[in-house]
């Protein structure tokens, strides 16, 4: 380098050599120096330079930072206020044990503690050196602020813990074998490894209809400090309870006991920290609440709570699963229990073949499942694919929805099959359509019942014919067919002759059964295509679909009667019956089903009036024969109250003395317009209504007073004998009735004498006994009328104890000129005498009946040869008057008479 002289300037003096040296010298140290400083400025570590009696020589910038020290106050301060107060004592140990060392040596210290001027303490690592100067030992101590990499640490072996706990968790979610085991378990890990001093978990009521938590935890485990309940009830109400109802995770900080709730302040107190509840929720369902509290300072971090949230996700999966699970279990479980067939197909495949059937559908259907599972369903139908039903079924298939039908099917043993078929379709999550679930319901024996109930309402239950109901739907399609074919038909209306008299006599088993056969032969007495119903007691109907004309009609009815009227065997009784029958057409006798029916019943009884066995076609002037007979019921009803009835009397005469014994009081009925009526012409109509009752009452009532009347009059009254039909025996208190009337009349017993016809008296043997019994204790007498004409069981009558028995007219009136009808009345005669009991002729007319019956033993007669019935009056008449028979001469009248015997009585 060339030095700039200028021309005037003085010429410079020369340095000594020396000189020189020494200031290139302090330059280099000058340099060195500042290097030295850069080097110390520029560490990031605190570096001290510290003397011997430990006061501080230098420190760099850093070291003023980290310690928080302005610059240059830290130089001559001693380097023990820099470590807390706490740790000192240790820090001069270090101190010794450092100075101890050969002083080439170094050493580095962890875990020690720096405290900044504020008094704040950080975690520091401090390495220690010497330097030798001429003036001592100098120790250069280099510290580093670690506060980051312990917390990056402690970050790091917290989230390795967390790792290991959710592992483990995870892992007693996958082992638990229930719910129950999964909760305690997580709970358990949660307290032991997690180190929480209390973890319990809290469950939905299922049984509640709203997310409402069950009483009491389903798992709870806490440290021994934190035992009773006080503070678990306040954390429930504003933790556990919040967290459920906003679906999201709660937690609270306790700083010290002040100023916060009672159960926050005690758990503060108790050393804890802070708290935390997770709702708990599977695919959007509340399930619970897991709820954790910690005594750690820094609580539940961000971090903490992120571990927590996922182990919650997981234990609420888990408990959904568990709950799936055990759902599908027991699914299994009902479906392989269920009385009911479950069938699964295949819906992708074609034919859907059956994947899946349950134990239900083997027991229904006889089959196993080996033997369909690859097959289709319609193997079940055996080749019956006409039902309406199966429309149904394959159009449901095919747009892929559920529907329900009724499907006839055959068992593997043949055996018809009635299934009610639920059909499903199950989709996937995604809504791809995999399968079809059929549940099978035999509804066999109800669709047996069903069919039963609807053959029972179209039929009568004891012939198995058609009743009325369905009588009426034939009857229609029947005129329809007529009418569209331009045809006709028959209606025959069919009565059983007598039936009621074989019904009371033999009973009704016995009546049934004649019903029965006669139901029979009507049966194949007709066409196939041809009906007959039974409307009720002994009535039928027929209906013959087009016939040729009435000559037909006629044949066919011919070949009914005749069929009709053959004998009968009824356990060794041989029964002779016969049935008569009316007949209408369509269309010109009705054109609908209520007139045809109307017009051959009108016709039925034309042909009764004619006699047994025969027919009628209907004729117009019917109809108003039966209007009358309407009118005429409907007169009687109003009978008693308008007073028309009356009784009138006839006398029955002592054989031996020709004395009245006694009376049979004979119902009349004087009606305003139509004069006096005989009583064939109404009883019959007043059983059949059943006003027969209370016009039985009013003639005891009557005859009870009449007789009181004519005592009180004076007057020797016989007994008096009133006639009871069979509705009056169908009242359990007839007896009671008769003692009250009785009672009323002030009368006894003996004034009355009831009549009972044969055939009602075997109408219900046991019955009748029980109640005649009855009658005799209360002293009235009792006696059998029209004896012989039924059809007597005679083991059966003699069950029954009766005063008299009364011959009936019918014999009487031919007992001269029939060998038969005098052959009943002496049997009778011969059998009351050697029972004891006395007999009375009914409907002697003639001296000649009288004489043949008093001269065979008969005790009493009643007929118009005496008298016939008489009003009150007259027969009071024939008591004032003591009229009586007189027998003088009639045997000689006899004699003479000779001629006028019949072979009969001459060979008596």
């Amino acid at each position: 380098m060339k030095a700039d002289v200028s021309p005037g300037s003085p010429a410079p003096l020369a340095e000594p050599p020396e000189a020189a040296e020494g200031t290139r010298s302090l330059v280099a140290l000058a340099a060195a120096e500042a290097r030295y400083r850069g080097v110390l400025e520029a560490a990031a570590d605190a570096i001290f330079l510290v003397d011997a009696a430990g006061s501080i020589l230098l420190a760099n910038s850093s070291a003023e930072r980290m310690f928080g020290y302005r610059p240059g106050s830290l130089s001559g301060l001693c380097i023990d206020l820099l470590v807390p107060e706490s740790k000192r004592a240790a820090h001069g140990e270090h101190r010794a044990h450092f100075d101890a060392q050969p002083r080439h040596g170094s050493r580095r210290l962890t875990h020690l503690a720096g405290q900044r001027r504020d008094g704040s303490v950080f975690p520091a690592e401090i390495s220690l050196s010497y330097i030798i100067e001429a003036s001592g030992t100098i120790v250069t101590c280099a510290v580093r602020d670690v506060s980051e990499r312990d917390r990056q640490a402690l970050a790091l072996r917290r989230l390795n813990a967390s790792l290991r706990l959710i592992h483990d968790c995870n892992a007693a979610l996958v082992r638990a074998g229930s719910e129950s085991e999964m909760i305690a378990g997580i709970v358990d890990r949660l307290h032991r490894q997690g180190g929480y001093s209390a973890v319990w978990v809290e469950l939905v009521d299922c049984s509640s209809s709203d997310a409402r938590l069950a009483a009491e935890p389903a798992a709870l485990v806490v440290a021994s400090s934190l035992d009773g309940d006080l503070w678990r009830r306040g954390f429930r109400e504003q933790l556990t309870l919040p967290a459920l109802e906003q679906a999201q995770a709660l937690t609270c900080l306790f700083g010290s006991a002040g100023g916060l709730a009672d159960w926050s302040g005690d758990l503060a107190d108790r050393g804890q920290r802070a708290a935390i509840a997770l709702p708990l929720f599977g695919r959007g369902v509340a399930i619970g609440v897991l709820n954790l509290l910690t005594p750690e300072p820094q609580g539940f971090d961000e971090a903490a709570c992120e571990v927590l949230e996922d182990l919650a996700d997981d234990l609420a999966y888990g408990i959904f699963a568990q709950r799936a699970e055990a759902g599908m279990r027991l699914l299994k479980r009902a479906v392989e229990a269920s009385a009911n067939g479950v069938m699964i197909t295949d819906a992708l495949k074609h034919d859907h073949p059956i994947t899946y059937v349950n134990p239900g559908f083997e027991a229904i259907t006889g089959y196993g499942a080996g033997e369909v599972l690859g097959n289709s369903g319609r193997f079940l139908l055996a080749g019956d694919h006409d039902q309406l039903a199966l429309n149904e079924l394959s159009q449901a298939l095919r747009e892929r929805r559920a529907t329900q039908v009724t499907l006839r099917c055959l068992r593997k043993d043949g055996s018809p099959l009635w299934v009610e078929l639920n059909v499903s379709p199950v989709c996937s999550a995604d809504g791809t359509l995999g399968h079809f679930v059929s549940v099978f319901h035999d509804i066999s024996e109800r669709r047996r019942y069903e069919e039963e109930l609807e053959h029972q309402a179209n039929h009568d239950s004891l012939t198995g014919l058609p009743n009325r109901n369905l009588l009426r739907d034939r009857q229609q399609q029947a005129i329809a067919y007529a009418e569209r074919h331009d045809s006709s038909l028959a209606l025959l209306a069919v009565d059983i002759d007598q039936f009621k008299r074989v019904n009371n006599s033999h009973g009704h088993g016995y009546g049934d059964q004649l019903l029965r056969i006669v139901a029979e032969r009507l049966a194949d007495s007709v066409r196939d295509g041809d009906t007959v119903a039974r409307l009720g007691g002994d009535e039928f109907v027929m209906i013959l679909a087009d016939p040729l004309g009435e000559e037909e009609v006629a044949r066919v009815i011919a070949r009914i009667l005749e069929k009709v009227a053959q004998p009968i065997d009824l356990d060794g009784h041989a029964l002779a019956i016969s049935c008569s029958i009316g007949a209408s057409l369509f269309p010109r006798d009705g054109r609908d089903p209520e007139t045809l029916l109307k017009n051959a019943d009108a016709a039925m009884h034309r042909a009764k009036a004619r006699g047994r066995g025969s027919f009628h076609f209907y004729q117009a002037e019917m109809n108003e024969r039966v209007a009358g007979q309407l009118a005429m019921e409907a007169d009687l009803g109003r009978a008693l109250e308008r007073g028309e009835l009356e009784l009138h009397y006839q006398p029955q005469v002592d054989l031996l003395s020709g004395k009245i014994v006694g009376a049979e009081a004979l119902l009349r009925w004087r009606h305003p317009a139509r004069g006096m009526i005989a009583p064939k012409d109404f009883i019959t109509l007043a059983e059949d209504s059943g006003l027969i009752v209370p016009i039985g009452q009013w003639v005891i009532e009557t005859a009870c007073q009449q007789v009181r009347a004519w005592r009180d009059a004076g007057l020797a009254t016989p007994r008096l004998a009133i006639n009871l039909s069979a509705r009056q025996f169908q009242s359990d208190d007839l007896a009671e009735q008769l003692a009250a009337a009785l009672a009323r009349a002030g009368l006894d017993g003996g004034a009355l004498e009831v009549e009972l016809t044969e055939s009602l008296a075997l109408q219900d043997i046991g019955r009748v006994t029980a109640i005649l019994q009855k009658i005799r204790q209360a002293g009235v007498t009792m006696a059998m009328d029209d004896f012989g004409t039924g059809f007597s069981s005679l083991a059966h009558l003699l069950r029954i104890t009766v005063d008299r028995i009364k011959i009936d007219r019918c014999f009487v009136r031919d007992i001269l000129s029939d060998r038969t009808a005098a052959a009943v009345a002496l049997a009778v005669i011969a059998m009351a005498k050697s029972l004891g009991v006395k007999v009375i002729a009914e409907g002697v007319e003639t001296e000649a009946q009288l004489a043949f019956l008093r001269e065979r033993g008969c005790d009493e007669l009643q007929g118009f040869y005496f008298s016939g019935p008489l009003p009150s009056e007259e027969f009071e008449v024939l008591l004032r008057e003591a009229r009586g028979l007189s027998f003088a001469g009639s045997s000689e009248a006899e004699d003479e008479d000779d001629g006028a015997r019949t072979l009969l009585q001459r060979g008596v």
